[in-house]
Formats: C-alpha cells, structure tokens, sequence
C-alpha cells in the first residue's frame, strides 16, 4: 500500500500532464483570421508577435529582437535580411505581414 506522500506525489506529477490542457483554448476563427490580416510592427512587437509571423519561429524572433537592441529600428525592410537566418525567400513571405511603423 503507498503511503500518503507517494499519493501525492503522483497527483502532483499527473496534474503536470493533464492541467495545461485544461488551460488551453484554442482561438476563435474570427480571431485567427484578425489575426492572419493583421500587420506586426517589426521596429516594436515582442518575442510573442514576431512568432506569428510565417517563418519566424523563437529562434529567429529572439534574432531579430537582438539585431533591433543592437542597430536600432528597421528603417527597410529589406535591411531585416541582415538578421541572421532570414534571407530573399524570407523577406517575400513577410512582405505583406510586416510594418516599420
């Protein structure tokens, strides 16, 4: 028979599995869809919003928050290529996603 520590133990480590489930909700489409519309301003957005943009993972957002701290505000776009990681094909696809102002 387990002792009441072991118990709960248990559920603490369970509720670790089950509870961010629970915690998750799932934008509405009308959200998703503002959201896929809306422009991110590169000069100003978070680690948060540079992430929704197509392409842009933690990796590369955290990239261009470095690039900006260090350089100062984006005054092109094309002078994002010279974050590490975002060439041509990058700059295309964010094109329409992205403002300086």
């Amino acid at each position: 028979m387990m002792n009441k520590y072991t118990v709960a133990f248990l559920l603490c480590i369970s509720s670790f599995f089950y509870l961010p489930h629970l915690a998750y909700a799932a934008p509405a489409k009308n959200e998703v869809a503002q959201l896929q519309t809306m422009k991110v301003n590169i000069n100003t957005a978070q680690l948060e919003e540079l992430i929704l943009l197509p392409g842009i993972g933690t990796k590369k957002a955290s990239a261009i928050i470095e690039y900006r701290t260090k350089h100062g505000k984006f005054e092109s776009l094309e002078e994002v290529a010279n974050v590490k990681g975002i060439g041509e094909k990058m700059l295309q696809k964010l094109q329409d996603k992205v403002t300086l102002k």
